[in-house]
């Protein structure tokens, strides 16, 4: 594989704790090169205050009048931010680099084209989205498809638009990461607004709100009607639609939780009401309902709503409803994407890669045959980036990285399929902790693993293939084997007998080093590092 040509090599599978398996190519069409989905990314989490995390849905579990109560010390107080529930990755501070490379993982794996940052309220957050566009700009020069940025203003938008342009489009940051449509950089503006070198500059598209009238050359970033509206360019040619997790028409999202109102749609809404069942939320019913109506509708772009929003502001309502969120305000009435720790965990994220495949396609999976060479797949050089960063009250580390994996290479003969692993440095030798190098294989393209290579190794080359039991940790071993090092290369042979391969066959398959034990799904989206992230699986398939 050429390094300045990195790839998965086809589209990751997983099945998800739902038991929904992810659309594979064989199921869509071809990449379409003019269908393109955007994703709403925030950069705000810790820019508005740094003090100890207020979780909406936690205060609620532990007192259900506490919205009765706004002078209670389980609240922040008028204008503190408080989070509608845990991030997986923890109340984490948008600066955190680590955090933010990890989404951005993420994201490359779910095949998303570009980032609309918010700056909707006149705050670019500079330092912020600028980490975020070097992250970018380093996967870009690994050789990486990236997801592209560009921004979304709104209130006082003429002078936030001249702010962006000045800082970091004049001065030439991170070219390689702007988002072009039609020829120029796309900014979502009020173009009236803006100065004539920023007119020139950019492809300018209309900020369109929910509850304001259609505009021409209007993006969406929320939809109100249902079935969505599809949004016309100044040709009044269809161009765009907004997907999103949650609703809010009655404006206070903060109301449902609190004070029982029925007039938002949350994440378990479908068939023109929302579900009463506690656990319909972990199902996505509502994006499900909105990606289905984008996919019928077929524009070139989707904006989909959104990725880590949060937090929400405590504002004080009225004497009947005293405490006020807007935006969010617990697990069924938000509209993250991102991972919880609990709740939903990673059921939008696998939601997410199957839709944007049904809307846009996806390269087929090759299919190999004995003895041609195999196929290889990209690992990122930044596998050993540590985790030391402040966050919502405490300081977040992760040093649990060790052997990076760059480049993971799997062919096939009529008895043994080869498994080859280019590291960034020379290899670890095995020394008793942690995960080392291990291989989990998935030989029927369902939920979980069937085997695990490097069970049990020693320093001297021995090592074993293993059944899984009950959980990633439960192994049997099945077979003794040998692997070899050289340097930063490693190379185990299995026989295909072990692993039961006759005739043709699919592995899905993941690579994982840590210092930690891995003994969850959990653990690949956080432990060492992990080819690929989290629950999604390489591909490898043959014909013989």
């Amino acid at each position: 594989m050429n390094e300045k040509n990195k790839s998965f090599g086809a589209p990751l599978m997983a099945v998800d704790a739902l038991g929904r398996k992810s659309v594979g190519s064989e199921e869509v069409s071809a990449p379409r090169k003019n269908r393109l989905v955007g994703m709403f990314y925030f950069l705000w989490l810790g820019e508005h205050g740094r003090h100890k995390p207020y979780d909406i849905s936690k205060i609620t579990a532990q007192d259900p009048e506490a919205g009765y109560k706004p002078d209670s010390d389980v609240w922040g107080g008028i204008g503190c931010y408080h989070h509608w529930g845990e991030p997986f990755y923890g109340y984490y501070y948008s600066e955190d680099e680590w955090v933010i490379r990890h989404h951005m993982k993420l994201l490359m794996e779910a095949d998303i084209d570009f980032l609309f940052f918010d700056t909707t309220n006149a705050v670019v957050y500079e330092k912020n989205c600028m980490k975020v566009m070097r992250v970018l700009q380093e996967y870009h020069d690994e050789g990486w498809k990236i997801p592209k940025v560009m921004f979304y203003t709104n209130s006082n938008s003429g002078k936030t638009v001249q702010e962006i342009y000045d800082n970091i489009y004049k001065i030439n940051y991170c070219p390689d990461t702007w988002f072009y449509y039609e020829g120029k950089p796309v900014i979502i503006a009020v173009e009236s607004e803006c100065s004539p070198e920023t007119r020139a500059f950019f492809n300018i598209k209309m900020s369109q709100w929910p509850n304001e009238p259609d505009k021409l050359g209007g993006w969406p970033w929320m939809d109100f009607v249902r079935p969505q509206r599809v949004f016309n360019n100044l040709k009044n040619e269809p161009e765009v639609i907004n997907v999103s997790v949650a609703q809010h028409p009655q404006l206070r999202f903060g109301d449902s939780v609190l004070y029982g109102e029925k007039g938002n749609c949350g994440r378990a809404y479908h068939n023109g009401e929302n579900d009463p069942n506690p656990d319909a939320y972990l199902y996505g019913y509502n994006f499900e309902e909105q990606f289905e109506r984008a996919i019928q509708a077929d524009p070139p772009i989707v904006l989909v709503t959104g990725w880590n929003e949060w937090i929400a502001g405590y504002w004080q309502g009225t004497p009947e409803r005293p405490v006020m969120f807007v935006d969010c305000a617990n697990y069924e009435y938000s509209r993250d994407l991102e991972m919880t720790r609990g709740g939903y965990f990673d059921n939008y994220f696998m939601q997410l890669v199957s839709f944007v495949r049904r809307y846009k396609g996806a390269e087929q999976t090759p299919v190999h045959r004995a003895n041609d060479g195999g196929q290889s797949y990209g690992g990122f050089a930044d596998g050993d980036f540590a985790r030391d960063c402040e966050g919502y009250g405490t300081v977040y580390r992760n040093h649990t990285q060790r052997n990076v994996m760059t480049s993971l290479q799997v062919s096939h003969d009529k008895e043994t399929v080869t498994f080859t692993i280019t590291a960034k440095k020379e290899i670890t030798p095995y020394g008793g902790t942690g995960t080392w190098m291990r291989l989990y294989l998935n030989t029927v393209g369902g939920e979980g693993y069937q085997y695990v290579l490097n069970a049990h190794p020693d320093e001297d080359g021995h090592t074993t293939l293993a059944r899984v039991g009950t959980g990633l940790d439960d192994l049997t071993d099945v077979a003794d084997l040998t692997y070899q090092t050289d340097g930063n290369r490693m190379i185990v042979c299995v026989p295909r007998a072990a692993l039961g391969l006759d005739g043709a066959f699919t592995l899905w398959f993941k690579w994982a080093d840590s210092t930690e034990r891995i003994e969850s799904v959990e653990d690949f989206y956080e432990q060492g590092d992990v080819a690929p992230l989290g629950r999604l699986n390489f591909v490898y398939r043959t014909a013989d």
